[in-house]
């Protein structure tokens, strides 16, 4: 059994323990009869702990899933952003449905401009997304929300004189389509969009420029016309999480065995949190390391 976490003295982490240690209980299935410990499912997507849906089967309340029963088909909606989830990954992904920003020479728009994953277990993770700016003759960034107003990136999308935009393309060279990496710790910012030039009076709902954040290999390789997010409100964006060094005492109190969890010591993904853990399973072990035995052995093909 090696679940090592630190730092912290063994009073302290004996303190941690005892005070939530109604909430464990809970999570762990043992005071809720509905949370197994099991993975919940919502529609398509499995829901593994730390996150849950349930009261009590999700460590805290950045964690909790709502399970849309609403519509046609459930989906489920992470909570504290009112996002749509699209699968979630004990390695500390989690990829959710993103707004699209559009603006139209006519006035139109539909822009979501200010984001804020500030003090929660999130960022946009840097190496899963790029920034996409799409039309003729814009430019899009991400100015960031502290005192500076500073531009952390952004990019330039022109058309060729007289040419319309392109409507059938994969590639996103900067004609009619530019993309640009996002920086790390990416938790609060506003996001811009403008035509380089006033647009005509002639000009009608068809002439839009769009921009995002996305699912870099979505993007890539799910689209063989990338002029089809035009069409679409949403589109895929990887979140990176970890879990607040002060629910440690959530996991090192199972006792679970074939698993390791450790502090980031300073070297977290997320900037946002001052410190923060994560849990793995041991080599020739799978399953949840969050949970109670929840690594098992890996059956070995026999030769």
């Amino acid at each position: 059994m090696d679940h090592t976490i630190g730092p912290g003295s063994k009073a302290q982490r004996v303190r941690e323990s005892r005070t939530i240690q109604n909430v464990f209980t809970k999570a762990m299935g043992l005071g809720n009869s509905s949370c197994s410990g099991a993975a919940a499912i919502c529609g398509n997507v499995t829901i593994p702990y730390p996150f849950g849906i349930e009261p009590g089967c999700y460590i805290d309340d950045w964690f909790a899933i709502d399970c849309n029963y609403t519509l046609v088909a459930p989906k489920p909606i992470l909570r504290s952003f009112d996002l749509e989830v699209l699968d979630i990954s004990l390695e500390g992904t989690l990829r959710v449905n993103y707004p699209m920003s559009w603006i139209c020479a006519n006035g139109l728009r539909n822009a979501r401009d200010h984001a804020s994953l500030a003090s929660s277990p999130f960022v946009i993770s840097k190496l899963r997304n790029i920034f996409i700016d799409m039309g003729c003759d814009n430019f899009a960034y991400l100015q960031s929300d502290d005192f500076s107003l500073c531009i952390i990136c952004g990019c330039m999308s022109v058309c060729e004189k007289n040419i319309t935009l392109q409507t059938n393309s994969s590639s996103c060279n900067g004609n009619g389509c530019c993309k640009t990496t996002i920086p790390s710790d990416l938790d609060l910012f506003t996001k811009w969009i403008a035509f380089m030039y006033k647009p005509s009076i002639k000009s009608t709902a068809e002439d839009c420029i769009y921009a995002c954040l996305v699912d870099q290999k979505w993007f890539q390789e799910n689209l063989t016309n990338i002029f089809e997010v035009r069409n679409m409100s949403h589109v895929p964006v990887v979140l990176n999480w970890e879990i607040n060094a002060n629910l440690s005492s959530l996991v090192m109190g199972s006792n679970s065995s074939h698993s390791t969890c450790q502090f980031a010591n300073g070297s977290s993904l997320l900037g946002n949190v001052s410190s923060t853990f994560t849990c793995t399973c041991d080599s020739g072990f799978e399953g949840n390391p969050y949970l109670l035995d929840g690594c098992q052995g890996k059956l070995l093909a026999l030769y």
